[in-house]
């Protein structure tokens, strides 16, 4: 199993991050995971983390969230161009597959679009 020490969650849902943090305890144990609430928030965090050269391996990025949703964070991550990104995994998590989403998020630097809630299963599946 690809060995992760650093996550990031990016989702408005309580429930959601609990789950998804359950099942990321379960696979990396002693990962540093953290969460952000909102799409702006989940970006200040990346910024700090690209400047630190400490970026995550892995971020899980909820598309529904109010105010700036899953796709405009990966858009304006493609505008900031953080270098110190370039080897973050990006997975979308929702609850809905929408092939317009699937298709921006390929288009966007997305690794995988993956539906909620989020299993060990389907995450190793889209992991090198």
């Amino acid at each position: 199993m690809h060995h992760i020490r650093r996550i990031l969650i990016i989702d408005d849902d309580a429930t959601s991050v609990f789950l998804t943090k359950r099942t990321l305890r379960g696979m990396y144990a002693g990962a540093d995971i953290r969460t952000a609430e909102t799409g702006l928030e989940g970006l200040r965090l990346l910024q700090e983390a690209a400047a630190n050269r400490q970026p995550p391996e892995l971020l899980l990025l909820d598309v529904n969230m109010h105010g700036m949703n899953g796709l405009a964070v990966l858009e304006e991550l493609g505008r900031r161009r953080l270098l110190n990104l370039i080897d973050t995994r990006i997975v979308l998590l929702t609850s809905t597959l929408d092939p317009l989403h699937i298709a921006f998020a390929k288009n966007h630097m997305a690794a995988a679009y993956l539906q909620k809630p989020l299993t060990r299963q389907a995450l190793l599946r889209v992991l090198p």
